[in-house]
Parts: structure tokens; sequence; C-alpha cells
């Protein structure tokens, strides 16, 4: 795994939430947000859209990614009783997966 799948990951990602009609805006620069997945501020779905994903692609242009990523957890959480968001929920899922491996293997690697 690397920033090749992140990047793809997070292109599936984008497509899903076009198809529930949240739009991301292009070259977007992640907004600030105070609480956690921007609860306080905005719904979530925009929180995806202007937070998310414009710091994820971020992350992996500047190979600077979280040890750690929960997207997912809040995504369930948000979408509860949802069915129709299951499949980008699932990818989120898999963003995590994904985005921690490579944090992992960056990890290991720096620690040879």
């Amino acid at each position: 795994m690397d920033y090749e799948d992140i990047s793809k990951k997070l292109a599936e990602i984008e497509a899903e939430m076009k198809k529930h009609g949240i739009n991301v805006p292009p070259n977007a620069a992640p907004q600030e947000v105070g609480s956690a997945f921007g609860g306080a501020e905005m719904a979530f779905e925009q929180w995806l859209a202007l937070v998310f994903l414009p710091a994820a692609r971020k992350a992996v242009a500047t190979k600077k990614l979280p040890s750690r990523s929960q997207v997912s957890v809040a995504a369930l959480r948000n979408f509860d009783g949802r069915d129709e968001m299951d499949y980008l929920v699932e990818l989120l899922s898999e963003f995590d997966r994904v985005t921690e491996a490579v944090a992992k293997q960056e990890e290991t690697n720096r620690s040879s």
C-alpha cells in the first residue's frame, strides 16, 4: 500500500459523494473547524467536502499522513439509518485502513 492507493481511494470517495449530491469544490483548501468533524459548524456532508477531502489530499501531496484516521466512525454515526450511504461508509472505512497501514509502514521504515 502506498500514497497512490490512498489517492485512488479518495477519488472513489469523491465519486460516491457526488452520487449523493455532495459536491467538492475543485482544488479547495481545507477549511478550519473548531469542533470534531465540524459538528458545531456544518453538516457532516459539508465537512466531508470542505474539510476532510481537501485535508486528505493535502496529506497525500505532502506525504504527511496522520497515524490514525477515524472518518468512518464519524460516518457510521452521521449516516446511521441511511442505507443509501452504506457504500460511502465502506469506502471511508477502507480509507482509514489504507491510511493507517501506510502511516505505520512509514513509521517502521523510519525506525529501521
